[in-house]
């Protein structure tokens, strides 16, 4: 039984010492291939520093990756998750983009008015907010409350509401979309 033992601590020190083996040869690979990954990664995002910080993380998940699996062309490997990483932060960026955007004139709409007469303008487009919002679900409106008129983080609403900060920003998004569609000058 002494012998079996010792065996199998030898190839558990063997596995260790070959995982450590892999694990430095990524590391060289990495370093090697570097500066063309950034730049693989700064022709999609168009910025050197976004571009790193994805170079990073696909190494990062790379080492995940090689202690579950066994990879046979990690450069190849590397440049594709460098690639998909970099496409997905763009869509990213993008979509935070175009929300950033929504609230920007949604804060135009309900900047403070000063003035006899531009408060009383203030005041019926307020009304008119009021009721476009109470065209929405509960949920959606409740969401919309919490986190443009009342400055709650989208994280802080989902908890506050049991639910997932992906629900909740599409809920944000179409209260948003109803709200710019329904205040557009031209509509009714």
């Amino acid at each position: 039984m002494g012998t079996f033992y010792s065996l199998g601590k030898q190839a558990a020190s063997m596995t260790w010492m070959i995982a450590d083996i892999r694990t430095k040869e990524l590391e060289l690979l990495y370093c090697e291939h570097r500066h063309i990954l950034i730049d693989a990664a700064r022709g999609v995002l168009g910025c050197r520093a976004r571009a790193e910080d994805v170079v990073q993380d696909a190494f990062l998940k790379l080492l995940e990756n090689v202690e579950r699996n066994t990879i046979e062309e990690p450069l190849r490997y590397l440049f594709r998750m460098v690639r998909n990483l970099s496409i997905d932060r763009l869509r990213r960026l993008a979509l935070e983009g175009r929300y950033s955007t929504d609230e920007e004139h949604l804060d135009e709409l309900l900047a403070p008015q000063s003035g006899t007469e531009q408060q009383a303008i203030g005041q019926l487009q307020w009304q008119r907010l009021q009721r476009v919002l109470d065209e929405l679900p509960e949920r959606t409106r409740t969401v919309f409350t919490m986190s443009q008129l009342e400055g709650y983080s989208q994280r802080e609403v989902a908890t506050s509401l049991s639910a997932s900060p992906t629900l909740v920003h599409f809920l944000l998004r179409d209260a948003l979309d109803h709200c710019r569609n329904r205040l557009e000058p031209s509509a009714p």
